[in-house]
């Protein structure tokens, strides 16, 4: 699937959505769109899983056996 994306130049391009993490990480983007609109990083809630590791707190329960 390809994405529409935004550079912080201007530029707009479509690229595959297996390069859309990466260029996150690089800070490469302003904005990518999705089906509900534009998104601007920094700004609206955005996922990764290039991202690194959730930082808040443990809510998992433990599993006893």
């Amino acid at each position: 699937m390809l994405i529409r994306i935004r550079y912080k130049d201007g530029k707009i391009d479509l690229v595959p959505s297996e390069k859309l993490d990466e260029l996150l990480m690089m800070s490469e983007i302003e904005q990518f769109e999705r089906s509900s609109g534009w998104v601007t990083v920094g700004k609206d809630p955005i996922r990764s899983t290039l991202r690194g590791h959730y930082s808040g707190p443990e809510r998992r329960q433990e599993s006893r056996v």
